[in-house]
């Protein structure tokens, strides 16, 4: 359902920074499905499976009041970086990489 909503209103009458803006949140919208649909699809049932652990995940740690950035057996706080409305490549498993 958001999805298809979002589809509508990037095809809405919009200002350009408004459309990249959006265009850019149905990009990554698209990839977590088809992510989230992956690991579905190759039954990944434990955190502890490397389909998992590839995956860029977010926590958040109330002790702290911070955000970490875990994948593989990296982690990293999230410094709130902002790079602006930039147009983002279509998701493929070659640019996921």
């Amino acid at each position: 359902g958001d999805l298809k909503d979002m589809t509508v209103v990037v095809r809405g009458e919009l200002s350009k920074l408004h459309r990249k803006i959006i265009a850019a949140l149905i990009t990554i919208d698209v990839h977590a499905r088809d992510i989230v649909e992956e690991l579905h699809t190759e039954n990944v049932v434990s955190t502890s499976d490397f389909n998992w652990q590839m995956q860029l995940r977010y926590y958040w740690q109330e002790d702290e009041d911070t955000c970490l950035i875990r994948q593989t057996n990296s982690q990293f706080t999230y410094a709130y970086e902002y790079l602006g409305a930039q147009s983002r490549l279509v998701v493929t498993p070659m640019t996921d990489r």
